[in-house]
């Protein structure tokens, strides 16, 4: 396996693919998973290890699966991995309804893999602050890390990674259905859903304030995590033979655009807050 040293060679260690299990204990269905770290209240050496996805990955699942990397020995790469089982009752939901986005604390799974789980997380560090997102341009690179219709590398357990541009200001709140969110233009599948998207310029970027490009003064943001896509919707004519006088029952097929609505970054901080109070003891007074 690959020993990470780049910012791409990273974001291979960041997802885990979501398998859903359901009540007859087949995989019923697929997404995308993130590693995050939340800060843990009071105390800056510690934090709260979880994997971040959307609601509707894991709704009318029985449990889910995700396959971990694990390393031998302190290892630089990883060696090994191990699956990780959970119920659906573990996930801790986004307190607003109009956000697409649910929690698993791992940190039990942290402390007892053995061998040791190897991963990558994001944090709060590389969330753009509201000043950052002004100073970026409507269109921006970026790129998703996440398993398109359920496709990954089997062999390693490694994601999929695709590029594109953002189709909206990232600065600006794009509503669906009362979220605010950003489009993007990149082609987008079931199973892509729950995959984070991050603005990557590695070796420039523009200053608004000079309008010049500077150079190796690249910039990784994490702006955000893929929910859902806009369709068109076309008939497709199913011929039924035989039955001359029948009616012809005609099926909806619906056809991705390739664009991408994504919940923004901000909203992390109250999924995070929602695990603190169910997870970190108060302090006494």
């Amino acid at each position: 396996m690959i020993e990470p040293v780049t910012p791409t060679e990273n974001m291979m260690y960041v997802t885990a693919r979501i398998v859903g299990i359901d009540g007859t204990g087949n995989a019923s269905q697929f997404g995308t998973g993130f590693f995050y770290h939340f800060p843990y209240p009071g105390d800056e050496t510690r934090f709260v290890p979880v994997l971040v996805t959307n609601k509707h990955v894991i709704k009318g699942a029985n449990k889910t699966i995700f396959i971990a990397h694990t390393v031998s020995n302190g290892g630089k790469k990883p060696d090994g991995k191990v699956s990780v089982s959970s119920n659906f009752a573990e996930w801790i939901p986004h307190p607003n309804a109009d956000v697409d986005l649910c929690a698993l604390p791992i940190g039990g799974f942290l402390s007892s893999a053995k061998p040791s789980a190897f991963y990558r997380h994001i944090d709060k560090s590389i969330i753009p602050s509201d000043e950052q997102l002004q100073d970026l341009s409507a269109v921006e690179d970026v790129l998703m890390v996440g398993y398109p219709n359920g496709l990954w590398d089997s062999e390693n357990n490694y994601p999929l990674i695709r590029r594109g541009i953002t189709a909206s200001h990232p600065a600006v709140d794009f509503k669906v259905n009362g979220a605010a969110t950003t489009v993007v233009d990149i082609a987008c599948f079931p199973g892509s859903s729950g995959s984070p998207i991050l603005l990557y310029s590695p070796t420039s970027s523009y200053d608004k304030k000079t309008n010049s490009n500077m150079l190796g003064q690249g910039r990784i943001y994490f702006l955000g995590v893929l929910f859902s896509g806009p369709t068109i919707e076309t008939d497709g004519q199913i011929v039924i033979r035989n039955i001359p006088t029948a009616s012809v029952p005609t099926a909806q097929i619906s056809m991705m655009m390739n664009l991408g609505y994504i919940v923004k970054a901000k909203e992390l901080a109250a999924l995070g807050d929602a695990i603190v109070k169910k997870f970190v003891p108060t302090p006494a007074p």
